[in-house]
């Protein structure tokens, strides 16, 4: 990455930040964010001057173009999304624009980059739904939510494009990333909504009984991957696992983050969302260990702890 150009869509978010912190220790020459800020944060954006940023909405072509025709990236990060599952299930139509119409909009315009090496397109482990083994090589069938289905789509175009048009590009299903730059609200994770709660001594709800399972990897371990996928000799859009493998009950992800925010909060229940019927769900990550070389090395222990201690310093406004 030493001195090459960087583009991240959607590179305002709590991903993006940590992957560009992470590509400037790496000696990177430039990196433009592309982001409408609709759920990332500019304040959270390190303070270099390899840095620029454009407010955009990826699926309004012609500001898009422009930009890309002035700025030849070398490697792309799309992480640009409409984010996520119960807000794609209110706007559906949104998440079309973005996450599918954004999405074709950047390939099309990659057709005339000659320096591109690789676009890393961030997918999502909902294209799973409830299936038993979410290996990559499994039958999947996504109809859950807007947002499983357009993901699903997203990962298909990198193939088409990579196939018709020879665009290199790769595909990571990423699986309930977590960590530092990730702020509580009504679309955002589980774990952030549970540490703001945990904090303020509220009570944290769980939508179902609690037994539900999910892979939570800390977003060290996710920008890991999305590195090894850019600079990995694949480039046909294959599909590679994110997560680490382990699965972790709600209830016992709850009673944690109580135990190391130091909170008071009581734990109940109210029942499952009517979309959200997955109640497992753990990640295969055989393929990506073998292919790309990928070791999660964060325990969610330590995670959770890191990822306190951030929420924390943000309430006391000394980020």
């Amino acid at each position: 990455m030493k001195d090459k150009k960087i583009l991240i869509t959607g590179g305002a978010g709590a991903i993006g930040i940590n992957l560009i912190e992470k590509l400037l220790k790496m000696d990177v020459k430039s990196i433009l964010i592309i982001d409408n800020f609709s759920s990332g944060n500019s304040g959270f954006i390190p303070d270099s001057s390899k840095i620029s940023y454009k407010y955009i909405d990826i699926y309004r072509i012609d500001t898009l173009k422009s930009i890309l025709e002035s700025y030849e990236a070398d490697y792309i990060f799309h992480l640009a999304a409409h984010f996520a599952n119960q807000n794609s299930v209110e706007h559906p139509f949104s998440d079309i624009q973005t996450n599918v119409i954004g999405t074709v909009n950047l390939m099309e315009l990659l057709k005339e980059n000659k320096s591109l090496k690789k676009v890393v397109y961030t997918s999502s482990s909902c294209v799973y739904g409830n299936i038993e083994i979410m290996s990559e090589d499994n039958y999947i069938y996504p109809y859950e939510t807007p947002y499983a289905i357009n993901k699903y789509s997203g990962e298909l175009y990198m193939k088409y494009y990579a196939h018709l048009f020879g665009i290199p590009t790769v595909s990571v299903r990423l699986f309930n990333t977590y960590g530092p730059y990730e702020k509580a609200g009504r679309y955002r994770n589980v774990i952030p909504n549970f540490i703001d709660k945990a904090l303020k001594s509220e009570d944290i709800v769980i939508t179902g009984d609690g037994s539900e399972t999910r892979d939570f990897t800390y977003v060290e371990d996710t920008v890991e991957l999305l590195i090894l996928s850019a600079l990995s000799k694949i480039d046909n859009g294959d599909v590679f696992n994110g997560g680490t493998g382990i699965e972790t009950k709600i209830i016992d992800l709850a009673k944690m983050i109580v135990d190391f925010s130091f909170s008071s909060s009581k734990i109940i229940f109210k029942p499952r969302r009517n979309w959200d019927l997955v109640s497992r769900r753990v990640s295969n990550i055989e393929k990506s260990k073998k292919i790309l070389g990928y070791k999660p090395k964060v325990s969610l222990e330590k995670g959770l702890q890191k990822t306190v201690k951030w929420h924390k310093k943000l309430r006391e406004g000394i980020q």
